[in-house]
């Protein structure tokens, strides 16, 4: 899909020299603008999701312990046993939108743990 854009004058030239530097196309510099903006935009989204989570857990622990729950737009939309057939239905339902799914545990913060490769050097 190809959609026109109209830029304001004061934006046209700086980004027409940006380009120019960075040896691209201003087409490029406004989708790689956009794609930002958009991930942003979906991870503020998760954020309010997760914060809306937090205030359902009381409720949620006491109805759906163990069970994935999916939440948008501060309600929880969908539930099951299994993640994987939440996931499908969610994105079946949704699309690419940001829809926040989290199984229900008796801490309403999930703990993540990453894992980084050891450079193997012992620090002195």
């Amino acid at each position: 899909m190809s959609t026109t854009i109209t830029l304001r004058s004061d934006l046209s030239e700086p980004l027409q020299a940006s380009a120019q530097q960075q040896d691209t196309t201003v087409d490029n510099l406004v989708n790689e603008a956009v794609e930002r903006y958009l991930r942003e935009e979906q991870r503020h989204k998760i954020d309010q999701e997760i914060a809306a989570y937090e205030r359902l857990h009381p409720q949620l622990w006491r109805t759906l312990p163990g069970q994935w729950v999916a939440v948008d737009n501060g309600k929880v939309v969908d539930q099951d046993q299994d993640r994987a057939a939440l996931y499908r239905r969610i994105r079946a339902a949704y699309g690419r939108t940001a829809v926040l799914i989290r199984q229900v545990k008796a801490d309403v913060v999930e703990e993540i743990w990453v894992r980084t490769p050891s450079t193997g050097r012992v620090k002195s």
